[in-house]
């Protein structure tokens, strides 16, 4: 088995607590109360510009011209296609990216953005790619798996989860995981272990951050 392999089995089970989250179950039924569904559009906004930073420094710390392509494919899933779908929720909220300026990170969310941001000052380029990969690669495994659902097809969020459920979406993340499994494979294997924490620690915050979305304060 090799390393990414290794990795991944290891994680699904996280990524499985995921589906399992009461946010991502209403998610698929569309019981889901518009309300909770924005506040976690909001955050995940707040999120994700904290999270494209992190590229930038992948992308200043890679070796070659393939590195900064695969590194730049990744960035420009989240700028763009990620951010049209993103940004078409927000103006039927009636809120601009220049709004979600302002708003404050909810605890969960902070978690996750230091974690990356303290990745992305310390770590090398192998970290960096490792403390961002299960955002990708987890949204692709969530939502293969909710669109295979009959529920999902009649839910109001349809639209939401077919997006992140696209093949195309799906073979780039493979490519990506392809591109780790290339980069990690032979490092020695306490760096391995390294990386497999930092995977995992980042698996259990996209946990926590489905959570949030049900908190009473929320």
């Amino acid at each position: 088995m090799s390393f990414m392999e290794e990795i991944l089995r290891h994680n699904k089970p996280v990524w499985d607590e995921c589906i399992a989250t009461s946010f991502v179950q209403d998610l698929k039924n569309g019981t889901l109360p518009f309300e909770c569904f924005k506040k976690y559009m909001i955050q995940d906004s707040v999120y994700l510009k904290h999270y494209a930073r992190v590229y930038g420094k992948a992308i200043y710390h890679a070796a070659t011209l393939r590195e900064i392509q695969l590194y730049y494919s990744m960035l420009n899933f989240v700028t763009d296609a990620e951010s049209a779908m993103r940004l078409n929720y927000l103006e039927q909220f009636g809120i601009t990216d220049d709004e979600i300026e302002m708003i404050s990170p909810l605890p969960e969310n902070q978690d996750y953005i230091e974690f990356l941001l303290e990745i992305a000052e310390c770590g090398n380029s192998v970290e960096i790619l490792m403390s961002v990969l299960p955002c990708m690669l987890s949204y692709s495994y969530i939502f293969r798996s909710l669109v295979n659902e009959p529920e999902s097809r009649k839910s109001r969020y349809w639209d939401f989860i077919q997006d992140y459920a696209d093949p195309l979406y799906a073979d780039s993340c493979r490519k990506w995981c392809d591109f780790a499994g290339q980069k990690c494979e032979n490092l020695p294997e306490a760096e391995k272990r390294k990386l497999g924490f930092i995977f995992e620690k980042a698996s259990f915050l996209e946990l926590a951050f489905w959570n949030m979305a049900y908190r009473k304060n929320i």
